[in-house]
């Protein structure tokens, strides 16, 4: 990087008296020595964002500035605790200079290893650390690798360690996002609506160290539990991919068309004299019942048609439905009669299959958006989304 910058650093901090004035000792010599490796500061601060501690965070804080005003720290303050989410907002919203660092006042990075991240910022407008390795328990580990894989499925986003707090970028991309989460889930949201805007990210490995002071909040069920029910809401809400949300929709229908057929099954062999004997009947219109609220659940709930009924569509339907079923016998037989496939495993593939197979041809076929004559008007901002 060429020429001078002016760089904020802010710490999220929730009860880290015992760690946050190392912390600000070791922003302000990180920042220093962004000096002797040519990265030219005009002006720093350092932010801290009480968030609601009751253990002398705050007090720490401001004694540290009142001895170190060199040290230009700012304290934002939170009178109860918010979350992870509503404090790592308020240190982007109140930071005043061209780029922003955030990372933990948990002392568990390095953080002279700012200087790996500003290596790449010229060419980059978002560098994000990865841990490597990461110095957590087993369960803790676990944890964000399903946290990894469902915001993969779900957004798409494909980062190597979304929650890791050590991250640079310019305030002036992030600033103006419109975050909505208040717990755990800001990281990824933050990175969802970066990559969707077209930002370049970059990823860099940094030193995780393992926590000696202090306790770890991250893994409370109750901050795991707020983090999930915020990617629902962000996911039902504006950043859910439209056919992810249409292949949720048609699973439950599945579950649901399921059980209606088995109650109708059931109801006819048990209360319907004529069908009492008659199970391949039986078994006949209870399928065709299912059939029927499949279609109407699809039609009006997944893919959100509006207009009437027409015999063009239900022709298409009755057609997919029978395909379906060659799918999946045909698929059954070729995979355990012929290739000797052990039958679960053959199952499992086959219902994915013919899953699939169902999906795509009800959303581009049987229930495609052109037959609804509001259809442009009622998901273009779901496709630009």
């Amino acid at each position: 990087m060429q020429h001078p910058i002016s760089l904020s650093v802010f710490f999220p901090a929730h009860n880290e008296a015992a760690n946050i004035q190392q912390s600000l000792e070791e922003a302000l010599s990180a920042v220093r020595r962004l000096f002797s490796v040519g990265v030219a500061v005009s002006a720093y601060e350092i932010i801290v964002v009480n968030d609601g501690s009751r253990d002398g965070t705050k007090a720490t804080v401001e004694e540290y500035a009142r001895r170190h005003p060199e040290a230009n720290v700012r304290l934002v303050d939170h009178d109860v605790n918010r979350g992870y989410g509503a404090a790592l907002k308020s240190g982007i919203r109140e930071a005043r200079h061209e780029y922003v660092f955030f990372t933990d006042a948990d002392l568990q990075f390095n953080i002279a290893e700012l200087e790996r991240l500003f290596t790449y910022i010229g060419e980059y407008d978002v560098v994000i650390g990865y841990r490597a390795p990461r110095r957590d328990s087993f369960m803790r580990l676990v944890n964000a690798w399903g946290w990894r894989v469902l915001n993969r499925i779900l957004f798409g986003l494909s980062v190597r360690d979304i929650d890791c707090a050590f991250k640079l970028f310019r305030r002036d991309l992030v600033q103006e996002l419109p975050l909505r989460s208040e717990g755990a889930m800001v990281s990824a949201e933050m990175l969802i609506r970066l990559k969707r805007l077209g930002a370049r990210i970059k990823e860099v490995p940094v030193t995780h160290l393992p926590r000696t002071r202090g306790a770890q909040s991250g893994a409370r069920p109750s901050v795991i539990l707020r983090a999930l029910r915020e990617m629902v809401q962000l996911y039902f809400g504006e950043l859910g991919s439209v056919t992810h949300k249409q292949a949720l929709k048609f699973i439950v229908v599945g579950f649901i068309n399921t059980a209606v057929d088995i109650t109708a099954y059931y109801l006819l062999t048990r209360y319907v004299p004529l069908f009492a004997a008659l199970f391949v009947a039986a078994k006949f219109l209870s399928f065709l019942v299912g059939t029927v609220s499949s279609f109407l659940l699809n039609r009006y709930w997944t893919f959100g048609l509006r207009s009437g009924v027409r015999a063009a569509e239900v022709a298409r339907f009755y057609m997919t439905v029978s395909a379906a079923l060659l799918v999946n016998t045909g698929s059954m037989y070729l995979l355990v009669s012929l290739a000797g496939l052990y039958d679960l495993f053959a199952l499992i593939f086959v219902t994915v299959l013919t899953f699939a197979f169902n999906f795509t041809l009800s959303k581009l076929w049987v229930f495609r958006q052109s037959e609804e004559p509001n259809a442009t008007s009622l998901h273009t901002h779901a496709r630009r989304v």
